[in-house]
């Protein structure tokens, strides 16, 4: 056992040497100055290509914008019958169950 514990410091040192020799070995990562913006916009044109013409309109738009570097805008269907913006969801659901599943005041 005494012989396992004082090899235990050679064994970490073998294994930081060889975990540098991997570091050093890998390509450089690009930096925020370098590639990264370049990278992204690649990405995002590549993204749109595969999806036109068969994604949703909103991922599509939402490519767009990321690409053009604006804030998508969405059309978004209005509200059902009965129900305006100014109420809630619970607002809205409460008004519109039978009077026998309301919560009792």
């Amino acid at each position: 056992m005494i012989v396992v514990i004082d090899s235990m410091p050679l064994l970490w040192e073998r294994l930081a040497r060889q975990l540098d020799q991997v570091r050093a070995s890998q390509a450089p990562t690009p930096t925020a100055a370098g590639l990264v913006p370049l990278s992204r916009q690649r990405r995002l044109e590549e993204a749109l290509a595969a999806i036109e013409g068969k994604g949703s309109p909103m991922m599509i738009e939402s490519l767009k914008a990321a690409i053009e570097g604006r804030e998508a805008s969405f059309e978004l269907p209005g509200f059902p019958a009965g129900i305006t913006s100014n109420e809630s969801g619970p607002e809205a659901y409460l008004r519109g169950i039978e009077q026998q599943f309301k919560p009792q005041a």
